[in-house]
């Protein structure tokens, strides 16, 4: 193995996503009252549409800001400046409680980069860098726990389309098979198998082995 990638949600921490995203939307129209009007379907629409709809010309946050901007009515730099804000206001803090550190898949992470192999905070980049990275530190991870974490500015595509994992290994310059993808769900992250990525549910990790053994020489580029 040259290269580990991990999902988040529901794999680097354990968290109801139901009840986060429920919470997620009256956290944003709590912070948003005075800033701009939206409902949450509307947001979805936009997450569904930059999901089903790349061309690769646009990176994620771009496509959803210009999607959402037509909803809202606000610009897109104005769009920009208040999400950017939320994300590092107390009203997104307050989505700490819902997420706690699933401590062996941290653990794997750890010590895969003790092993010199390349780790990859593979979350859908359905968030922008600054959101990601909070989610980040509330389990006490940095952005230096990973040599690649994607997110709507780096990102290009969305799970399930296998261009996203395809962009993750040319950015790494590593082959597929040489790469382990770890997550919880069978549809949007064994996607990845579409390009030749090994996956392995997050409940089997005690079949990964670090160092040799059966994914071979773990040196990187």
């Amino acid at each position: 193995m040259r290269a580990l990638l991990v999902d988040y949600d529901g794999t680097l921490v354990e968290v109801n996503e139901e009840k986060f995203t429920k919470e997620y939307f009256v956290q944003l129209k709590a912070f948003a009252e005075n800033r701009m009007s939206f409902s949450g379907k509307e947001i979805m629409e936009c997450i569904e549409q930059i999901t089903n709809f790349a061309d690769g010309k646009a990176n994620n946050y771009e496509r959803f800001l210009e999607c959402f901007s037509k909803k809202s009515q606000l610009n897109f730099a104005d769009l920009k400046g208040i999400f950017d804000t939320f994300y590092r206001s107390k009203y997104f803090e307050n989505l700490s409680v819902f997420v706690k550190p699933n401590i062996s898949v941290v653990n794997l992470v750890n010590r895969a980069k003790e092993h010199g192999i390349l780790t990859v905070l593979a979350t859908n980049p359905v968030f922008p860098k600054i959101a990601i990275i909070k989610r980040l530190e509330w389990i006490g991870m940095t952005e230096c726990s990973f040599d690649l974490i994607t997110h709507m500015e780096n990102s290009y595509y969305c799970k399930p389309d296998p261009r996203y994992f395809q962009q993750i290994i040319s950015i790494l310059k590593v082959a597929p098979g040489d790469c382990t993808m770890v997550g919880n769900d069978e549809y949007f992250d064994r996607s990845c198998e579409k390009i030749g990525i090994e996956f392995i549910n997050v409940k089997e990790i005690d079949k990964i082995q670090l160092g040799g053994g059966e994914h071979g020489n773990t040196d990187v580029e």
